[in-house]
Protein backbone atom coordinates (compact mmCIF):
# COMPACT_ATOMS: atom_id res chain seq x y z
CA UNK A 1 0.00 0.00 0.00
CA UNK A 2 1.10 3.75 -0.89
CA UNK A 3 1.15 6.30 1.78
CA UNK A 4 1.43 9.60 1.02
CA UNK A 5 2.82 12.77 2.99
CA UNK A 6 0.34 15.69 3.00
CA UNK A 7 1.49 19.28 1.76
CA UNK A 8 -0.36 22.12 1.27
CA UNK A 9 0.00 25.49 -0.38
CA UNK A 10 -1.84 28.64 0.66
CA UNK A 11 -0.97 32.16 -1.77
CA UNK A 12 1.41 34.47 0.53
CA UNK A 13 1.62 31.01 3.09
CA UNK A 14 4.39 28.74 1.31
CA UNK A 15 3.67 25.35 1.60
CA UNK A 16 3.60 23.03 4.35
CA UNK A 17 3.35 19.50 5.62
CA UNK A 18 0.00 18.88 6.73
CA UNK A 19 -0.29 15.16 7.92
CA UNK A 20 1.37 11.83 7.19
CA UNK A 21 -0.20 8.14 6.30
CA UNK A 22 -2.85 9.31 3.86
CA UNK A 23 -3.84 6.37 1.52
CA UNK A 24 -6.91 7.70 0.35
CA UNK A 25 -7.35 11.45 -1.30
CA UNK A 26 -11.00 12.31 -2.85
CA UNK A 27 -12.19 15.92 -4.16
CA UNK A 28 -15.80 16.56 -1.79
CA UNK A 29 -18.20 18.72 -4.71
CA UNK A 30 -18.27 21.16 -1.57
CA UNK A 31 -14.74 21.58 -2.37
CA UNK A 32 -12.91 20.10 0.36
CA UNK A 33 -10.67 17.11 0.30
CA UNK A 34 -10.73 14.26 2.21
CA UNK A 35 -7.77 12.22 3.30
CA UNK A 36 -7.75 9.13 5.21
CA UNK A 37 -5.35 6.89 6.41
CA UNK A 38 -4.71 3.81 9.13
CA UNK A 39 -6.53 5.65 12.08
CA UNK A 40 -6.56 9.13 10.29
CA UNK A 41 -9.76 11.03 8.78
CA UNK A 42 -9.20 14.57 8.05
CA UNK A 43 -10.65 17.36 5.88
CA UNK A 44 -9.20 20.29 4.02
CA UNK A 45 -11.95 22.99 3.05
CA UNK A 46 -11.17 25.11 -0.34
CA UNK A 47 -8.79 22.67 -1.62
CA UNK A 48 -7.57 21.13 -4.92
CA UNK A 49 -5.38 18.03 -5.62
CA UNK A 50 -2.36 19.45 -7.30
CA UNK A 51 0.19 16.93 -7.94
CA UNK A 52 0.60 13.50 -6.82
CA UNK A 53 4.33 11.42 -6.98
CA UNK A 54 5.37 8.17 -5.77
CA UNK A 55 8.71 8.63 -6.58
CA UNK A 56 9.58 11.73 -4.33
CA UNK A 57 13.08 11.08 -2.57
CA UNK A 58 11.15 12.01 0.45
CA UNK A 59 8.19 8.88 -0.09
CA UNK A 60 5.27 9.26 -1.79
CA UNK A 61 3.58 12.76 -1.46
CA UNK A 62 0.57 14.47 -2.53
CA UNK A 63 0.64 18.46 -2.84
CA UNK A 64 -2.91 20.36 -2.20
CA UNK A 65 -3.36 24.36 -2.91
CA UNK A 66 -6.07 25.84 -0.56
CA UNK A 67 -7.91 29.29 -1.56
CA UNK A 68 -11.21 30.47 -0.64
CA UNK A 69 -12.28 30.64 -3.84
CA UNK A 70 -11.29 26.63 -5.24
CA UNK A 71 -14.23 25.92 -2.63
CA UNK A 72 -16.53 27.93 -4.78
CA UNK A 73 -15.12 26.54 -8.28
CA UNK A 74 -15.70 23.39 -7.19
CA UNK A 75 -19.05 23.72 -5.83
CA UNK A 76 -19.77 25.42 -9.65
CA UNK A 77 -18.26 22.63 -11.46
CA UNK A 78 -20.36 20.27 -9.63
CA UNK A 79 -23.97 22.15 -10.53
CA UNK A 80 -22.60 22.51 -14.28
CA UNK A 81 -22.45 18.59 -14.55
CA UNK A 82 -25.95 18.30 -15.02
CA UNK A 83 -25.22 20.00 -18.53
CA UNK A 84 -28.28 22.32 -17.93
CA UNK A 85 -29.02 25.94 -17.16
CA UNK A 86 -30.75 26.03 -13.64
CA UNK A 87 -31.23 29.16 -11.31
CA UNK A 88 -28.79 27.49 -8.69
CA UNK A 89 -26.41 27.59 -11.99
CA UNK A 90 -26.33 30.82 -12.04
CA UNK A 91 -26.04 31.81 -8.17
CA UNK A 92 -23.46 29.54 -7.72
CA UNK A 93 -21.63 31.47 -10.40
CA UNK A 94 -22.12 34.54 -9.06
CA UNK A 95 -20.72 33.52 -5.25
CA UNK A 96 -17.74 32.83 -7.80
CA UNK A 97 -17.53 35.68 -9.23
CA UNK A 98 -18.00 37.52 -5.72
CA UNK A 99 -15.72 35.32 -3.80
CA UNK A 100 -12.93 35.71 -6.31
CA UNK A 101 -13.14 39.32 -6.54
CA UNK A 102 -12.54 39.57 -2.54
CA UNK A 103 -9.93 37.26 -2.95
CA UNK A 104 -7.92 38.76 -5.57
CA UNK A 105 -8.74 42.42 -2.87
CA UNK A 106 -7.09 40.91 -0.43
CA UNK A 107 -3.69 39.41 -2.79
CA UNK A 108 -3.67 43.20 -3.27
CA UNK A 109 -3.13 44.39 -0.03
CA UNK A 110 -0.48 41.93 0.61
Amino acid sequence: MCEFRILVSEPGKGESLVTEDISYLEVQGDGSVILRGLGIQDKIDNAIIKEVNTYAEEGATAKLVKAPIIGEFIKFLKILEEGTYTPELEKQWNEFISIGTKFISNLKSI
